[in-house]
Parts: C-alpha cells; sequence; structure tokens
C-alpha cells in the first residue's frame, strides 16, 4: 500500500511538472504568434499588439466590410479590424480593453449582428483564445466573472490551456509574415437572389452587459461609438428592432444598413453570399461610413 501511494505521489509529481513546463514553452510560443492573417493570429494582434485610432470591432461581417487602407488614407488616421468570425459581443468587450492598455482610439466602429447579442457564439468566442487566459487581463476577468467553474478549474491546467496550440502555431509558422491591417476581401458575386428570412431572436444576457460594458468604456475613455448593421441578405428584423429600440435608449448612434436598398437592388454586384459583402460592396459601404462617421471628427 505503501509502495502504491509512493507511485502515485511521483505521478503526481511528474504531471505537475510536465504542466509548469508546457506553461512556460507555450506562453513564450504565445507571446512570439507571427502576424500572417489567420483567425488565431489575428486575435493575437488584436489583443496584444495593435495600435490605432480607428479600431473595428464585430464578426466576419465586420472583418469582410471595412478597409481600414481606404479609412487611412482618407482621414489620415491609423485603423484596424479587430472583427472575427463568430465572435460576439464579449469577444467585442475584450478587444477593446485590451487595445486600451495599449492606445485609446478616437473611434470605435462596432458592426453588429443578431447572433453577437444571443447565445449563439457566447462560447466560441472565448474557446478560440482560452489559450490566453493568465496572459491578457480583460479576457481573464471576463472568465473569472463570467466562466463557468468547470471551465476556471480546467484553466488552472496548463496542459488543458494549451492544448489545441501547437497545431495552428506550427500551421501559422508555415505561412510568410506580412503587417495585416484585419480586413480580409471577399471576391466573386452572388449567383442566386435569395432573401433569407429569420423570425427567431432571443438575446443572452451576458452578451447584452458586454454590448453595454463597450457603450460604458467609450464613454468614459471619450471615444466616439458609431454602431453599424452591415448590409445583409439574411433579414431579421427582430433583431434589427431591438437594436434600434437599445441604441435609442443608450443613447447611442446606429447605422442600419441591414436592408439597405441601394445593397438590395444590387445584391448581385456587391454580396459575395447572403451575409457578406465582397470587396466592391465593402469599398461602397467603407465610403459610406467614412463619410457619415469619420468626416465628423
Amino acid at each position: 500500500m505503501k509502495r502504491v501511494i509512493i507511485n502515485i505521489i511521483i505521478i503526481l509529481a511528474v504531471v505537475a511538472l510536465c504542466d509548469i513546463a508546457a506553461g512556460l514553452i507555450g506562453n513564450k510560443m504565445l507571446m512570439n504568434t507571427p502576424e500572417v492573417g489567420t483567425l488565431q493570429t489575428d486575435a493575437f494582434q488584436a489583443l496584444f499588439k495593435k495600435k490605432c485610432d480607428v479600431l473595428i470591432l464585430g464578426s466576419s461581417r465586420a472583418r469582410h466590410t471595412f478597409q481600414p487602407k481606404m479609412i487611412a488614407d482618407s482621414t489620415g488616421m491609423t485603423a484596424y479590424n479587430a472583427g472575427i468570425d463568430g465572435h460576439g459581443m464579449n469577444y467585442a468587450m475584450i478587444v477593446l480593453q485590451s487595445t486600451l492598455e495599449r492606445c485609446k482610439p478616437q473611434v470605435v466602429i462596432l458592426d453588429a449582428c443578431a447572433a453577437m447579442v444571443t447565445s449563439v457564439w457566447l462560447n466560441n468566442s472565448i474557446d478560440d483564445i482560452k489559450h490566453f487566459y493568465g496572459l491578457n487581463k480583460p479576457l481573464t476577468n471576463y472568465i473569472n466573472d463570467y466562466g463557468t467553474w468547470q471551465l476556471k478549474s480546467k484553466l488552472y491546467s496548463n496542459l488543458y490551456r494549451l492544448n489545441s496550440t501547437l497545431t495552428w502555431m506550427a500551421k501559422a509558422h508555415t505561412i510568410p509574415i506580412h503587417d495585416c491591417d484585419g480586413y480580409e476581401p471577399l471576391y466573386g458575386n452572388l449567383t442566386d437572389t435569395a432573401i433569407i428570412n429569420f423570425t427567431d431572436f432571443e438575446t443572452n444576457s451576458i452578451q447584452v452587459k458586454c454590448f453595454e460594458e463597450i457603450i460604458k468604456t467609450c464613454r468614459e475613455n471619450d471615444i466616439k461609438l458609431y454602431v453599424y448593421i452591415a448590409p445583409s441578405l439574411e433579414v431579421t428584423a427582430p433583431f434589427q428592432v431591438w437594436m434600434n429600440d437599445f441604441c435609442r435608449q443608450q443613447n447611442v448612434m446606429l447605422k442600419d444598413y441591414g436592408c439597405h436598398p441601394l445593397f438590395f437592388n444590387n445584391r448581385h454586384r456587391y454580396f459575395n453570399d447572403s451575409d457578406h459583402l465582397n470587396d466592391d460592396g465593402a469599398t461602397l459601404m467603407t465610403q459610406i461610413m467614412i463619410k457619415e462617421s469619420l468626416g465628423l471628427i
């Protein structure tokens, strides 16, 4: 029996040492993530590196819509598009708070879609960046405040926190390094004319609270905030009604292009798919945004 106990202690000690070693090596690797334009590397840039005058937040619709280079060429202000596929208001809040640790943007452009304030992306918004737990203060605070006790318990283990890091890190190191501004153009035109109507919509309290925190943070730091609903052929009328009411109550400027006739009537020209503009559509929408919002600076 004594021998069994000693063996268990030795095994636990080895596991603990492996976990500590994994944390030391993994953290060093993470903080040297190359800039190559993949989801994980862009998340690293948004959370730890990029400084800008104009910060763009949102999901893939933001990522494929607002062009930082055009903003810089038109206004002289630096810009970064921190939009990322399938991530909600919780991720946007964490990026904004992280950016403020490095610099203070003059303007935040927040592109909102229905999924960002529902439960759809609540968990994967954090799962994709959980390896930065303990390294990024806003993320760590969010998980400590809103994460389940199971998640918080597992994140004490570096082996769990870093369990998928090597795969995407290895891939990132095979791609040429280049300076990314976050915008990812889509080329090609929509081939069908379908307009999809969604009627189901129910907000998530955590996502809404994160939305409110974004607004509060911008006000406290004297940052101009403009909320956009980018053009889409996936019509979510209940969401648009909710957003208009919410932004009015919060006294926030909302620019709703979700059902805009200019884009709807020319959807074969401006859309890549039912929910994303192509590069021509993005160019037009960025021009509109610059004139409406940044032209006021």
